[in-house]
């Protein structure tokens, strides 16, 4: 899907970003695409900050980051993505497991295209790369796992001061909870609410295979401790796993791109993972191709 790991998940009236849950254009070129050159009729600014936890005890956030512009969509994050590829020949269902060279152009599947971006998270692009006999400085590029889990609840929480939770330590397996319904509007039926929880990297990689009952059941103890019983069990669930969902270090875009190359690597993977960096990667990707 285009926008690959901002994705949204509609389920019986709730709305979940399984992904990455804010967008922060930080003055970098998704502002301007994002706030004046796209619809932004479904565009939402958060108002409510980011607080920290340390094993479920809650504390203000850092007040000069939450003084950051952060926005979503009302239908979801995906919305971002979709905007963007308005216009493109997509296709889905057309996995590509290797890249040929055909004369001065590059062959996918039965396609033959003057140029390539490769945008896919480096453990992903490098066996591309290697069927064109090609490598790159990329071995700085490392990600972690992470297991986001969606629940839906029946029940209220009462106004909170934030929006979302975040263990900066990531020494809890909870490491992020976003509370959508306190996100945006229109994120869960009315009297009901809709979360995010973002696991560790540790306990994503220990828990990977584990039954989804298992880990939404750990998922209930940690919101329990933090909110008592009252939402309730869940009445929708989902579980979701990130095998590289986030770069823990990032190889350099200038280093693995020399330039006027007609094959391009971009993604969070080279430069910082945030949607507003992964995004940047895409117009330093376009510039290398156009010869800017």
């Amino acid at each position: 899907m285009p926008g690959g790991r901002v994705a949204t998940l509609a389920l019986e009236g709730f709305v979940f970003d399984t992904g990455a849950t804010g967008i922060a254009p930080r003055g970098m070129a998704i502002e301007q695409a994002m706030l004046h050159e796209l619809p932004t009729d479904d565009l939402v600014q958060i108002v409510k900050p980011i607080y920290l936890h340390s094993a479920l005890r809650v504390s203000a956030g850092d007040g000069h980051k939450n003084a950051v512009a952060r926005y979503t969509y009302r239908q979801g994050n995906a919305r971002l993505g979709e905007l963007l590829a308005e216009g493109l020949d997509v296709r889905y269902g057309a996995p590509v497991d290797e890249l040929c060279r055909e004369g001065a152009g590059y062959r996918v599947r039965d396609e033959v295209f003057d140029a390539l971006v490769l945008t896919p998270p480096v453990p992903q692009t490098s066996p591309l790369l290697w069927s064109l006999e090609e490598s790159r400085a990329v071995a700085n590029a490392r990600y972690r796992p992470c297991i986001s889990v969606s629940l839906g609840f029946g029940a209220e929480l009462p106004p909170l001061s934030y929006h979302a939770l975040l263990d900066p330590e990531q020494r809890h397996p909870l490491t992020w909870l976003s509370i959508e319904s306190q996100k945006s509007p229109d994120r869960a039926p009315e009297g009901c609410t809709a979360l995010v929880a973002q696991m560790s990297p540790a306990y994503s990689f220990n828990f990977w295979k584990h039954e989804d009952t298992e880990i939404v059941r750990d998922v209930m103890v940690y919101l329990g401790r933090l909110y008592g019983d009252r939402l309730g069990a869940p009445v929708v669930q989902d579980v979701r796993r990130w095998k590289y969902s986030q770069p823990d270090s990032v190889a350099m875009f200038d280093s693995v791109n020399e330039p006027a190359s007609r094959v391009v690597l971009a993604g969070d993977g080279l430069l910082a993972g945030r949607v507003e960096s992964a995004f940047e990667s895409g117009v330093k990707a376009a510039r290398v191709i156009s010869g800017v």
